[in-house]
């Protein structure tokens, strides 16, 4: 997969251009060197690099997992909040039905991760997802499907203790329905975008599956992005790279929105990031998950679950 960086060198070149120019402009003005020229050669004799080879896969496969999570095997928290639309491409007449906010969601995923020896990294996680209403906030147990007028159930999202190993050449997949993904058997195809002071981070990938509930086949296109501060990357030997997280997928219809066959498809997004502490999520998303879910903060990840 062809892969693209986008690093602004030019930034550098120029700042270099003006500290020589501020240099000799001291020169000529004393025989000494003024103490704003030797802070500023000073600060230029320290510009720090990028500890990481951003065309390297397995420097990649770190940058990614450390973003998600802590290579030293503390148990994060990464929470989301979301937005979900409608879009109806047949009805381009009408702005209203062409396209309608259905919900909003929280959801949050609990993991623990290691580092192996063979340097692919290793997850043990369980997430889930709350609705919430897209006026009031609040979070729901039924919704009203705006294309179609009829309430249907969205009941919290509860995935088991999942486990799973990622390499630089994608994910480690044992499914148990069909499907592929341009993210599996592949470079992790990450895109880099030199912001000055920060990095953003892109990655894509186009996957669909067979649906057994609904008998069909779903299909999916998804952006993740992050935003990190460019000194995260300059110390390899962090276990963890603060980030703020940002995905976007263009999915079909949600089967519980009963529309199969209906012209048209969702747009999911959601902003986020990934916390240390149970504490440090929103309170009123530990209220409703305590309320819908009761135990699932009271059970602690171990490698020892099978």
């Amino acid at each position: 997969m062809e892969q693209k960086e986008y690093l602004m060198k030019s930034y550098f070149q120029n700042l270099s251009s003006l500290l020589s120019i501020a240099l000799l402009a001291a020169s000529c003005n004393s025989s000494a060197p003024s103490e704003s020229a030797e802070k500023t050669s000073s600060e230029k004799t320290i510009k720090q690099e990028i500890a990481y080879d951003l065309n390297d896969p397995k420097d990649k496969l770190l940058i990614f997992e450390k973003m998600q999570g802590d290579l030293s095997g503390k148990m994060t928290f990464s929470y989301s909040e979301g937005r979900v639309f409608g879009v109806r491409p047949d009805r381009p007449d009408s702005l209203n039905v062409f396209g309608k906010e259905v919900f909003r969601y929280s959801g949050c995923g609990m993991k623990i991760m290691r580092l192996l020896d063979n340097g692919n990294v290793e997850t043990k996680s369980k997430g889930w997802l709350l609705y919430r209403d897209p006026k009031t906030d609040e979070f729901l147990s039924e919704v009203k499907n705006p294309y179609t007028g009829d309430v249907v159930e969205v009941p919290a999202f509860r995935a088991g203790i999942r486990g799973g190993i990622m390499t630089s050449e994608g994910p480690e997949v044992d499914a148990s329905f069909t499907m592929e993904s341009t993210a599996i058997g592949a470079p992790l195809d990450l895109v880099f975008t030199d912001m000055g002071d920060k990095m953003h981070i892109t990655r894509h990938a186009f996957t669909k599956w067979f649906e057994k509930k609904s008998q069909t086949w779903r299909t999916e296109m998804t952006l993740d992005t992050y935003d990190v501060e460019k000194k995260y990357l300059y110390d390899k030997s962090l276990t963890h790279i603060p980030a703020d997280y940002h995905w976007t997928s263009q999915t079909s219809w949600l089967s519980l929105l009963k529309m199969a066959g209906t012209p048209g498809h969702m747009i999911w997004t959601s902003s986020g990031g990934t916390f240390m502490s149970k504490d440090d999520l929103p309170a009123d998303f530990i209220a409703a998950t305590e309320e819908k879910q009761p135990d699932v903060f009271a059970t602690p990840l171990t490698w020892d679950e099978e």
